[in-house]
C-alpha cells in the first residue's frame, strides 16, 4: 500500500478516536465546550482570537466535537485530510456561520467561515 495512504489514515484515526474517547455526543450548535456537550456560539471577533492562539494539538480542546468530519479525497479517491464542521457555531451580525477546520497530514491548512446549512 501507499505510505501516504497508510499515513494519512493513520492520523485521521487518531482524530476521530480522541474525539470519541473525550464525548460520546454530538453538540447541536456552536462549539463543544464542556463535558455535558453543551454548544457555546462565539462571536467572529471571539472565533479569530481564539483560532490564533490554537496549535493543532489544542483543536480539540479549544474547540470540542465537531458536528461531522467529512473526509478529502484526491483525483485518484486516495484519502488526502478531513474537514471538522462545526454548524451554527460563529455568530455575525444578525446571521450564523458553519466553521470548518482543513486538517491535512495532521496540520491545520486553512479554517473557513460560511453560511450555515
Amino acid at each position: 500500500m501507499n505510505q501516504k495512504f497508510i499515513k494519512n489514515v493513520f492520523i485521521n484515526s487518531l482524530f476521530v478516536a480522541g474525539l470519541v474517547a473525550s464525548s460520546a455526543q454530538v453538540n447541536a450548535a456552536g462549539f463543544n465546550k464542556d463535558k455535558n456537550n453543551n454548544g457555546k456560539i462565539m462571536t467572529s471577533t471571539e472565533f479569530y482570537q481564539v483560532l490564533a492562539k490554537t496549535k493543532m494539538d489544542q483543536l480539540g480542546k479549544n474547540f470540542g466535537m465537531p458536528d461531522d468530519i467529512q473526509t478529502l479525497k484526491n483525483t485518484t479517491g486516495e484519502t488526502e485530510g478531513v474537514v471538522w464542521v462545526y454548524r451554527d457555531a460563529v455568530k455575525k451580525a444578525d446571521h450564523m456561520l458553519d466553521a470548518r477546520f482543513v486538517i491535512i497530514d495532521g496540520e491545520m491548512k486553512y479554517v473557513t467561515l460560511s453560511n450555515a446549512s
